[in-house]
């Protein structure tokens, strides 16, 4: 199920819990009459916030190392290449097969090299932004009973919300 849908799955869920829970008497002490919503954009305070900042700095660094080691395989491999291809006029037509076809193997495991490296890339950034979530929980919540809201969401998992429920600036002034 993609990402999309999914997102409208869960809020329909929800408003649907929401609607019918007070027509069944479940949950009406734990559900309030009129709960109030906010919204933050985590990846807003990611992006501006100090905290978030180093951490994407961390993340930055980590990411480029990666990159460099997956460039360098790669310049060995065109290296390698482009000295084969001169010497396909001298090799003979079997050892030149033998060659490319180790060369072949290579590129393959440079791919699957470069797939490994994206996982590992969002695994990393999502470990960012559970670091960063674990962090900010306790200014949400502090925030939450501040504003008198009973369910903060994020901004990803929203498909429009009014500019006055969003939270992220207030979360993003207690994130150091």
């Amino acid at each position: 199920m993609n990402r999309y849908l999914s997102r409208h799955l869960a809020l329909g869920c929800l408003g649907l819990g929401l609607m019918v829970s007070p027509l069944l008497g479940v949950g009406q002490t734990a559900v309030p009459t009129n709960p109030k919503i906010g919204v933050i954009d985590i990846e807003n305070t990611l992006s501006t916030t100090a905290a978030g900042k180093r951490a994407n700095e961390q993340f930055e660094k980590t990411r480029k190392a990666k990159q460099a080691e997956l460039d360098k395989k790669q310049n060995e491999l065109k290296k390698q290449g482009a000295d084969l291809e001169k010497q396909q006029a001298v090799l003979k037509p079997d050892v030149f097969k033998q060659k490319r076809e180790e060369l072949e193997k290579k590129f393959i495991e440079l791919q699957q090299t470069y797939v490994k490296l994206e996982r590992e890339l969002a695994a990393d950034r999502t470990k960012l932004i559970q670091d960063l979530l674990k962090q900010a929980e306790p200014r949400i919540k502090a925030l939450a009973k501040a504003e008198g809201v009973h369910l903060i969401i994020d901004q990803s998992a929203t498909v429009w919300a009014d500019p006055s429920v969003d939270l992220t600036q207030k979360l993003n002034a207690e994130m150091k």
